[in-house]
């Protein structure tokens, strides 16, 4: 276990309103959500969201189609609800961290958003695949920029739409490297850490 695994904790919620009303046995109603999320994430992995029918959701976690329904309206509902979930949880990691022009505040930074994306191995693989929500890996972009281009260069001295270029130039290059190493960690955080601090420092 490493000092970011250490560091880091992550509470990745899974609430909802049904909560409220089937309060008899919360602990089952409960997993038996946690159960449907589970098959839906090992789908996605092998497919896009377009060829995932409820049918094989409920088959793959053994229960009927009534039973998802009493969670989600649709798949597409229960995949945005995942990414809102992700994305706010990642969303607070970085409004709570310090800002600092500190280099090892990037570096924590950056270590932090790698152990979330690890524990959810299978989530965060299915979201940076080919055929994850582009949508998904837009917001994360856009969430994330504000703080690494404060440790990577002055955007504002660059016309705009040069300024987009370099932001796609350097998170396209972080999260291909990101989605790389969660298929085939062949290193540990840390090395990954810097291997990328690494190659930012250097290109600035």
């Amino acid at each position: 276990m490493n000092r970011f695994t250490e560091s880091v904790t992550f509470v990745y919620g899974r609430k909802s309103h049904y909560n409220y009303v089937m309060n008899k046995r919360p602990k089952i109603t409960e997993q038996t959500r946690n159960n449907l999320i589970s098959a839906f994430w090992s789908l996605y992995m092998k497919k896009p969201l377009s060829r995932i029918s409820v049918k094989e959701i409920t088959d793959l976690a053994g229960y009927n189609r009534a039973t998802f329904y009493h969670y989600f309206t649709d798949v597409p509902a229960l995949l945005e609800e995942e990414e809102t979930a992700l994305l706010e949880e990642i969303r607070l990691l970085f409004e709570h961290a310090a800002e600092s022009d500190d280099p090892r505040e990037l570096t924590r930074k950056i270590g932090s958003l790698l152990v979330i994306l690890r524990n959810n191995n299978l989530n965060a693989s299915a979201l940076l695949s080919d055929h994850g929500d582009p949508q998904f890996v837009s917001s994360l972009k856009e969430l994330l920029w504000p703080y690494i281009n404060t440790y990577l260069l002055k955007t504002g001295d660059c016309e705009n739409y040069e300024a987009e270029l370099i932001k796609e130039f350097y998170l396209s290059g972080i999260f291909g490297t990101v989605r790389k190493w969660l298929a085939d960690p062949q290193i540990e955080i840390d090395e990954l850490i810097q291997l990328l601090i690494r190659q930012i420092t250097h290109l600035t």
